[in-house]
């Protein structure tokens, strides 16, 4: 009994997924134009964004691993600090 209902509310989910697809795909479609527009009224290519981006991740990349080295030396100061 238990596993019909299970697979009863698998079915719904599934169908309601297959209705919503549509509507994802326009959300999407709908995000990208918004992009391209506020790239255009600021006269940014896409190509000039992708590489923005690639950069921004790239210093957010080093800045993290930067930062736990840091706290990693810290710890290592800390813990020679308790040895003495």
């Amino acid at each position: 009994m238990k596993k019909i209902k299970i697979q009863r509310l698998k079915d719904k989910r599934a169908l309601i997924d297959e209705k919503l697809e549509p509507l994802f795909i326009r959300e999407e479609e709908l995000e990208n134009e918004e992009i391209i527009a506020i790239c255009r009224s600021n006269k940014i290519t896409i190509a000039d964004l992708m590489e923005k981006l690639r950069k921004e991740r790239s210093d957010g990349k080093m800045q993290s691993e930067e930062k736990m080295q840091r706290e990693m030396l810290e710890e290592k100061i800390k813990e020679n600090g308790d040895e003495n």
